[in-house]
């Protein structure tokens, strides 16, 4: 008979030292057994490829890989159609049973993670200005996930129980945790609607407003735009893409925009663009500790998220 073995070591303590066991436990290929669970529980290899997403003929062949390594007819094949045999009974009946308590088992383990839902980490701009204008459709769409956010300008540890994921601007993956691009990020110098002008006599006449944070950006946009940089004479810093948006829209100077999370002041007028958006390198990406894609919390949130910016 053909089958896989899996070993376990116990270890136990003993007064004189520690001693090894070893235990191997005889088990059959454990994707055909599921598959032949399956075909036995419904009787029906059609049904069962049905249910596990699958061709009937892939049924077939799997349970017929099974018979094979256990040297036994599991079903009686006539035109009447699928019959257990007495083993496939008795097989169908315990892998139906250890299938079921794996399965109960599974949910008592999620069980915490489900009602605590998502957890994450998200810059506060891309928090304020994009995310947080969207949560309705969210929620619209998906009514039981729960989501737990948090603002935060430092990285956070993933998986720590507290957070899930985060959504992080950089150029490329940068630290632990499974990186998924979302979006490219552009920007654009904005100014007030009545301050509207030439770009280059805006870059000339008014003071240009930095975020500390990202000092390097006005450096980028003009590399990429072929311009000199421009100049720190009569300059504006704040620590936020929020303050300096804000300043900019108060006629204070001149901003870079970054798309898409700052395209509702555009959009509604509150900025005015003195040039097309352009790359500049960085990009949005969701950040997740790992495993998380494969939970339906965890996918439907990433879909969502690529949904929406999609085409941005």
């Amino acid at each position: 008979m053909l089958t896989f073995r899996c070993r376990t070591v116990l270890v136990s303590a003993l007064m004189n030292g520690e001693e090894v066991h070893a235990m191997t436990h005889v088990l059959p290929p454990l994707p055909a057994l599921r598959v032949f669970e399956a075909a036995g529980r419904h009787g029906s290899f059609a049904a069962a490829a049905a249910e596990l997403g699958v061709t009937p003929s892939a049924v077939s062949h799997a349970v017929r890989a099974l018979e094979d390594a256990l040297g036994l007819p599991l079903f009686h094949r006539d035109p009447r159609g699928l019959r257990l045999t007495e083993a496939g009974q008795e097989l169908r009946d315990e892998a139906g049973r250890c299938f079921e308590s794996l399965s109960r088992c599974v949910q008592r383990l999620q069980a915490p993670q489900a009602e605590r839902g998502l957890a994450g980490s998200v810059a506060p701009t891309f928090a304020a200005r994009w995310l947080l204008p969207r949560l309705h459709a969210l929620r619209r769409r998906h009514p039981d996930l729960v989501l737990t956010l948090t603002t935060e300008r430092n990285r956070v540890p993933l998986g720590d129980g507290k957070h899930d994921f985060a959504i992080r601007m950089a150029v490329e993956p940068d630290g632990p945790g499974e990186w998924h691009k979302l979006v490219r990020e552009r920007v654009a110098p904005v100014v007030a609607p009545g301050m509207a002008m030439p770009l280059q006599r805006a870059l000339a006449r008014l003071p240009v407003i930095h975020v500390t944070t990202v000092s390097a950006e006005w450096d980028a946009w003009s590399r990429v735009r072929g311009l000199p940089a421009p100049s720190s004479a009569r300059c504006l810093r704040f620590d936020t893409v929020q303050m300096a948006l804000d300043a900019a829209a108060e006629g204070l100077g001149i901003a870079l925009a970054r798309l898409p999370v700052c395209a509702g002041e555009l959009e509604n007028g509150r900025l005015r663009a003195l040039d097309e958006p352009v790359e500049i390198g960085t990009a949005y990406w969701l950040v997740t500790r790992p495993g998380l894609l494969r939970q339906r919390p965890g996918r439907i949130f990433a879909a969502w998220l690529r949904e929406e910016l999609a085409g941005v």
